[in-house]
């Protein structure tokens, strides 16, 4: 399914030669949706500091850095694996910068929550943003952790009659 969403995440960041140890944590807002021919591509981009207690997403988001990955398996548990693209695929389109990467995102599409861990390396012209020092510092780029969740925003675009499934453990934090 198509969809255009805003999901509260709650990220950690670590260094990129030693992705175990966090050197940050935040709560923010992502813009995430999922497009392509056969629904393959999913672009997350992150959009904004949140306290991570909102139950909705301010009307005003925009999308800043962002992956794009591309689905590569479904699981029994409705779980489906994507690997986070190194280019932008032909066809595929992101709202923000791309920013490349290795990794993976785990999307439960009937709760509209996912997880992930992202090994970034900022390409030309990419900024640090908020907290992520490491795209400023001495290092290649980030790793960072993810773990988000649905929230109703007043631009999401989500197939007639479609409700996410609440489940409390998704909550980021």
């Amino acid at each position: 399914m198509s969809f255009f969403v805003a999901m509260q995440n709650w990220r950690t960041t670590a260094s990129y030669w030693q992705p175990e140890t966090v050197v940050s944590e935040r709560s923010e807002f992502l813009i995430v949706a999922r497009s392509g021919e056969r629904n393959q591509f999913l672009s997350i981009a992150s959009a904004g500091t949140c306290l991570g207690s909102e139950t909705e997403a301010p009307p005003r988001l925009s999308p800043d850095l962002a992956i794009l990955a591309t689905l590569v398996s479904r699981g029994v548990n409705g779980g489906e694996l994507f690997l986070v693209e190194r280019e932008l695929p032909g066809g595929a389109a992101v709202q923000g910068h791309l920013v490349s990467g290795d990794g993976y995102v785990l999307l439960h599409e009937d709760r509209l929550c996912l997880t992930g861990a992202v090994r970034l390396r900022p390409g030309a012209g990419t900024r640090p943003v908020g907290d992520c020092v490491l795209l400023a510092a001495n290092e290649p780029g980030a790793t960072v952790h993810l773990k988000a969740r649905y929230v109703p925003w007043c631009d999401e675009l989500l197939p007639p009659g479609f409700i996410p499934r609440v489940n409390e453990a998704d909550r980021p934090r």
